[in-house]
């Protein structure tokens, strides 16, 4: 395991507000970008970014879809969460069954499952080298290290900085339309144990109630074995024995959605049994994703956000939240 140096959607009454954290001033805006000067020739990427820091708890993450054409526009479309705002975990409406957890509705994070994105930015682009940089009309810049994991099939982004308190990300693109995406059988049939792995950075607190930063590369996730529900809109698994196992799950964001969303979910049985239940209604973890997939439609996984913000522990405060961002990947 490598180890790392220690990287918006709001519902409130339903009133959607966008949260980019502190903004420092603006780069000048670049020429547009020449015809057929997208990264790596990609031009619709899925990207998770995160502004985290253990000094702070308005921590924020953002989850979406970025649009490029090859005049130079930029279009974003994305959800948003803030430690600022307090939000309680959502129903999916997929109901887990004979999948190897329990038969559970799977959550996630408040908002993720509408039938769209609520948030959206346009703006222009430019590469230099191998450098992306975004300028979006009032909201800022972003810039990324583009590279060809899937040389003319897919290209990867590495957050390198902005002007709007983003610290954290990853993004992956390709030339597929947002309508393709995986089966939950082929997610199923993955290489769990070998083939994707787990890279995060997750805001949490420690016994002490100490914010820290929870990182790490390159080993395989938690779970490895994945089953796919007897819906197909779902996989399930779960991890240990006896009286405390884990819960895991993966399902499309709601039972209609044809998009590249996903959310995976899990909780331990302690916590819910402790408390008499049967599916758990306390902190449980909630994580949107978005699909990774090639010009041939190839599944690569996902790069996510968790967004598990403490809606049952009101003494504790944003020290129950854990807030970041993640990906599961083949790269």
């Amino acid at each position: 395991m490598r180890v790392l140096s220690r990287v918006p959607f709001l519902i409130v009454t339903g009133v959607l507000a966008l949260v980019l954290g502190s903004q420092a001033a603006p780069a000048a805006t670049p020429a547009p970008a020449t015809a057929d000067a997208a990264p790596a020739g990609m031009y619709r990427f899925v990207t998770a970014v995160g502004g985290l820091s253990t000094g702070s708890r308005t921590n924020w993450v953002r989850l979406g879809t970025v649009s490029l054409t090859a005049d130079g526009s930029a279009s974003e479309s994305h959800f948003h969460w803030t430690q600022r705002t307090r939000v309680t975990r959502s129903s999916t409406g997929v109901a887990a069954s004979d999948c190897g957890a329990r038969n559970c509705t799977v959550l996630t994070a408040n908002g993720y499952q509408a039938t769209s994105s609520p948030e959206h930015l346009s703006g222009s682009y430019t590469v230099s080298g191998s450098v992306l940089h975004i300028d979006w009309t009032g909201n800022g810049w972003e810039e990324w290290t583009v590279s060809e994991p899937l040389p003319g099939k897919l290209a990867k982004l590495t957050f390198l900085s902005s002007s709007y308190g983003g610290n954290y990300g990853y993004g992956y693109g390709s030339n597929a339309q947002w309508s393709q995406r995986a089966t939950m059988a082929q997610i199923a049939a993955a290489d769990w144990s070998n083939g994707l792995h787990h890279d995060y950075h997750l805001w949490k607190t420690d016994a002490d109630a100490k914010p820290y930063l929870d990182e790490a590369s390159g080993n395989p996730f938690w779970n490895r074995d994945w089953k796919a529900c007897s819906s197909s809109r779902c996989v399930g698994g779960l991890t240990g024995s006896g009286t405390d196992t884990t819960q895991y799950y993966i399902s499309t964001a709601n039972t209609s959605s044809t998009d590249r969303r996903d959310t995976l979910y899990h909780w331990r049985t302690s916590l819910a049994d402790a408390r008499g239940e049967y599916c758990y209604t306390g902190n449980s973890h909630v994580k949107p994703m978005m699909e990774i997939i090639d010009n041939d439609g190839g599944f690569h996984g996902w790069v996510g956000v968790e967004a598990s913000l403490n809606q049952t522990a009101p003494a504790q405060g944003t020290s129950a939240d854990d807030i970041g961002v993640f990906e599961i990947s083949e790269f």
